[in-house]
């Protein structure tokens, strides 16, 4: 048995993506890694049928009716009781050949890593444009506020994966909420500005990064880091009071923002200077930006 997992959740609206995400798997250049599958109202028969070919891969089948984190955690708890690493992408997303070969030599002396993407739009045309992650990411400046470490364009090693678990159920930002605890546990972590994956842009994305925005979008992404920071307030933060207060500090300031954007003239203001900043955004930098606050901190 291989001691690499490769993981992805499936579900209904992927089925365009399924065979670019399985051909750039089997095109991986380092092969020894077995496919585990997380089912979420999907069917292994619908896997194959969009795959274009039946395949070996063990499936994990949600519950009726489970949370997205309850179907991740599902497949992690398969993952670490059977594999000594997990290699993260999501089935909308397609991997550069040398994705699994670098995320093995990233985990030879780490227990997490992160690389940068290539963004690609629906249809898969390359825009030409790279979600950046840096060499040396400046964790505690960086995790409070935002986010570059995906279910996509990570890899853990299941010791550390372990001790992430459980999740609370309504967990949505789940790829953001793992990284935060794995990083108040001490965890060793890698990231690489070789962009090893592509992401697709389309709309239903949860986390865009691509301008231009819009105020729905906006008032969408304070409702799920409002969730996001009491899941941590009420589930993570508590035993680990010492590092608590940058976390809390961007809370107050979503707090805030919310407050200022109540105003449909402020609001829309945020977004049109929101929409001119010249700037690679990444995993939610766009709520409560620093260089806008003289818009919705006053």
């Amino acid at each position: 048995m291989s001691s690499t997992a490769l993981y992805t959740t499936i579900y209904p609206g992927e089925e365009p993506y399924i065979k670019p995400w399985f051909d750039s798997v089997v095109s991986q250049t380092d092969k020894e890694f077995d496919i585990i599958i997380g089912l979420d109202s999907f069917t292994p028969e619908q896997v194959f049928t969009n795959a274009g070919q039946k395949f070996e891969a063990k499936f994990v089948i949600a519950d009726a009716g489970a949370t997205p984190a309850q179907v991740r955690e599902n497949s992690f708890e398969v993952i670490v009781a059977e594999y000594d690493q997990v290699i993260f992408t999501d089935s909308d997303d397609i991997l550069h050949p040398q994705r699994v070969a670098e995320a093995k030599n990233l985990l030879t002396n780490c227990d997490l890593c992160a690389c940068a993407l290539n963004i690609i739009d629906t249809d898969g045309t390359d825009l030409s444009l790279i979600f950046p992650v840096k060499e040396n990411e400046e964790l505690p400046t960086l995790l409070p506020k935002a986010n570059v470490f995906g279910l996509s364009n990570t890899a853990y090693r299941s010791e550390l994966l372990k001790k992430l678990m459980p999740f609370p159920a309504e967990c949505v930002m789940l790829d953001w909420f793992m990284v935060i605890k794995a990083w108040l546990l001490g965890a060793t972590i890698k990231t690489t500005s070789m962009p090893l994956m592509q992401y697709r842009q389309h709309s239903t994305n949860t986390a865009r990064v691509l301008a231009p925005f819009t105020t729905e979008q906006i008032l969408k992404a304070c409702t799920l880091l409002k969730l996001h920071y009491s899941l941590l307030e009420e589930h993570v933060l508590p035993s680990f009071t010492d590092k608590a207060k940058p976390f809390t500090n961007a809370s107050n300031d979503l707090k805030i923002f919310m407050d200022s954007m109540s105003s449909p003239d402020t609001l829309s203001r945020y977004v049109r200077n929101l929409n001119k900043l010249d700037e690679k955004h990444i995993w939610w930098s766009w709520i409560a930006h620093p260089e806008l606050e003289e818009i919705w901190k006053n």
